[in-house]
């Protein structure tokens, strides 16, 4: 079931290893969530976009498309209820794995566009 409500952001401190969620859509118009594990967390300011390794594990999305395919950049992904961060890179040659952003890195991002507008 799709959420409604808005969803908090996590920080990026706040994220762990272990079960999340993705969204996104393989059909139709309306999103569905799919399980995955984020398996690790790089809190470094390395690569902004590279910030967690997340590997699908829902047999529904791994029987319909093999894990993530084009067009799932920017699906959210959700840990405990808050917004954690968007898928951004499938990893080549495993698409069961790739990469997600930290929302926090998202929100700072926009922010930073929100005021370079406004200038």
């Amino acid at each position: 079931m799709l959420r409604q409500e808005a969803v908090p952001i996590a920080l990026k401190q706040e994220v762990s290893l272990g079960p999340a969620v993705i969204y996104t859509t393989l059909s139709g118009r309306t999103p569905q969530a799919y399980d995955i594990v984020i398996e690790s967390v790089d809190l470094s300011s390395g690569s902004k976009t590279k910030s967690m390794v997340i590997r699908v594990t829902d047999p529904e999305l791994l029987e319909a498309a093999g894990g993530i395919v084009q067009g799932m950049s920017g699906s959210p992904i959700l840990q405990d209820g808050r917004l954690v961060g968007a898928v951004t890179h499938v990893f080549v040659g495993d698409q069961t794995r790739g990469y997600g952003i930290f929302a926090e890195n998202m929100n700072e991002t926009a922010a930073s566009l929100t005021v370079e507008n406004a200038a």
